[in-house]
């Protein structure tokens, strides 16, 4: 893996995921797929967990991260209705999970300390959009 950090952002998958936001050629389709898997593998779960940034921006509940800073926000809210908000949230959820999530085996590799950093910010973000979706 080339870039790793517990920030939703520092990662490929993610990066890429927002090179495709930035050009228009992001699909939720690659993430359907990815998700019909009872294994989640990493590319998945880092693309959820930075869609749910994404998602949270779109919201207005966290200020855009410096990795949009290129993404038209007002754009791509126009494509996130309540059913692309559940899927984001679901897909989350899958990623930081124990059981079946590829994302969560290798932070857990990296040892506790790292673990509970990358789950607990991942949590804090699953948690703000289960909220704002839920109001």
């Amino acid at each position: 893996m080339g870039a790793w950090g517990s920030g939703a952002f520092e990662n490929d998958a993610a990066m890429d995921a927002v090179d495709e936001l930035v050009d228009g050629t992001f699909s939720f389709d690659e993430l359907r797929e990815l998700m019909a898997s009872e294994y989640l593998e990493e590319p998945g779960g880092s693309i959820a967990l930075a869609l749910t940034e994404v998602a949270l921006t779109a919201l207005g509940r966290i200020d855009p991260p410096a990795a949009l800073d290129e993404v038209d926000i007002r754009l791509i809210s126009t494509q996130f209705d309540d059913q692309t908000y559940d899927f984001i949230l679901t897909a989350a959820e899958r990623a930081v999970g124990s059981d079946g999530s590829e994302l969560y085996e290798l932070w857990e590799e990296a040892g506790d300390d790292d673990l509970r950093e990358w789950r607990t910010a991942s949590l804090t973000s699953i948690e703000t959009l289960r909220a704002a979706i839920s109001e």
